[in-house]
This record gives C-alpha cells, structure tokens and sequence, in this order.
C-alpha cells in the first residue's frame, strides 16, 4: 500500500471531540482518519511514566532503569489501549468528517521528558499470532479499517499493521544499527527538552512517526 498525503490538520480544533485525532488528506481527495493512542506496557498503567517524569524533570539526564520484558504484559496493555479506543469510536458517529478510512495508531518508544523506558517494548519477543488471538476479534468488529502498532523508538525498527479480514503483521526494516535512533533526531529532541519546548517535542515526535512509516511502506513495496 503507497499513499500520497498532503499536510494532516486537528479535526477537533475549535470544536468539540470527534473521536479522531488526526484527519489525513490524501492526493485522490479521500481522507484518512486516524486515532492515536500510547501503549503503556506495565501491569499498572502510569506508574513507570509518573516515575519516569519524575527523574527526568525538566532538563534531560542520562539515567539507568528497567524497561518492561514481560511479552504477557505487552499483550495485556495493547488489549487494554484498543479496547478503550474502541469503546470511544463506538461511542462516535464521525459525522461530517466524511472519512475514507478510520485508522487506530498505537505508539510506544515515545522520546518524551528525556526518556522513553517507561514505554519501551521489546518488539523481538511480541509476536504477530499473539497479538491477533487477544485483539485480532474486537479489531474486527469494530469501526477501524486499520490498526497500526509503531514502537518510535526501540531495539528494532519494527511495525505492526492489521487490516479488516486480515491477521496482525509484522514488518521489520533492517537499518544499521548506528542510524538506531537517528542522531540529529535525538540531539533536536534532547535540545527541545532542555529548553521546555513541549510544542517542539511533539512535533519532532510526529515528524519521526511519519517518517518511519514512510520507510517503512517504501521497505515493503
């Protein structure tokens, strides 16, 4: 699948929520709806996050921790991160929005607050048959066309994508490990944290979403 998209914009600006965080307007004048959510891959949502922002602070370090190594528990997250954003989408009609496909993007690896072990998933040890037995059912019933699962930062450059009538897959894109993470990408990153700026973080963030995929689609044509 290659796609052609032009600048994505909020559909939720100045007006209230629609269930969809991102509209992307493709070249053939469809539009792509796209949920986004994070993965919190521990047995008690937010408590490695709340711990993590806290020893980070505001200003970027270098610390030591450790990151999630439980396949069970990433599976637990994922189920409850599409189960909740299923329940929102069932819970919207997506009217006046006039989409050509509702997409769901599941995030971990976040490079935020100078960190991202908090939502670290070791993607070598989730496998695709897993995923589809736990959420292969609901993504099938519910309103998403695509489900997407991007880890932005990791010890592989991997994605996952499921689409209706189809299992869970999972693409690997064989980067040198030195270009793991992108050294200008973190330097901006570390350079943004250290002066407050959450605006550029999240845009960087962004930036790095749409560039993997990219890759990730020009890897698989």
């Amino acid at each position: 699948m290659r796609l052609n998209w032009q600048a994505p914009s909020n559909p939720n600006a100045g007006r209230k929520e629609t269930g969809i965080d991102v509209l992307v307007p493709l070249s053939d004048g469809r539009i792509i709806g796209v949920q986004v959510t994070t993965l919190d891959p521990h047995a008690k949502p937010g408590k490695a996050r709340a711990q993590e922002k806290r020893i980070a602070g505001p200003t970027p370090i270098v610390y030591g921790d450790w990151a999630q190594n439980n396949p069970q528990t990433y599976l637990d997250a994922l189920v409850r991160a599409i189960k909740r954003k299923i329940e929102i989408a069932e819970q919207n009609s997506f009217e006046g929005l006039d989409l050509a496909e509702k997409w769901l993007l599941v995030c971990a690896g976040i490079p935020k607050h100078g960190a991202t072990v908090s939502t670290t998933v070791m993607t070598q040890w989730l496998h695709e048959h897993d995923m589809e037995r736990v959420t292969g059912g609901a993504l099938q019933q519910s309103k998403y066309d695509r489900c997407f699962f991007l880890p932005i930062l990791g010890s592989e450059r991997a994605l996952y994508k499921r689409e209706k009538n189809s299992a869970w897959e999972k693409i690997v894109s064989l980067d040198d490990i030195h270009d793991v993470p992108r050294a200008a990408y973190m330097n901006d990153l570390m350079l943004a944290a250290a002066a407050s700026d959450q605006q550029e973080m999240d845009r960087l963030c962004d930036e790095e979403i749409s560039d993997t995929l990219r890759e990730m689609r020009q890897a698989k044509s």
